[in-house]
């Protein structure tokens, strides 16, 4: 399995999941409404490279108080970046989460760098 791909689901409830190098995408049934919507279509910033992950279709990214990021894909859409294969992603609203690394010689978590 690359870092970027659809992780099955046996069961028809359990949300989709996609992988995109350091990023899961997940479906969530609603995003939160205490959320601020965005005008951009980049979803994480590289932070080595600066090559950017990039939805392209219609969408609308939103962004709560903690800075997680939330994003509505009003039709199917595709999720690129220079360095992963671009993915095809539903219409439907997903939360990003950030792959983080647990350094249990510090006792803390680092976000992994992609």
């Amino acid at each position: 399995m690359t870092s970027d791909t659809l992780i099955k689901s046996n069961e028809e409830n359990k949300p989709k999941l996609f992988r995109h190098g350091d990023l899961l995408i997940r479906e969530v049934s609603s995003i939160p409404e205490s959320t601020i919507p965005l005008s951009t279509n980049i979803i994480a910033e590289g932070e080595k490279t600066g090559h950017n992950h990039e939805l392209d279709g219609e969408h609308r990214v939103h962004e709560d108080e903690n800075n997680d990021l939330y994003f509505e894909a009003k039709q199917d859409l595709e999720l690129k970046h220079p360095e992963h294969n671009t993915i095809k992603i539903p219409k439907g609203n997903y939360e990003i989460i950030h792959e983080r690394a647990h350094d249990p010689f510090n006792d803390i978590e680092i976000e992994v760098e992609d």
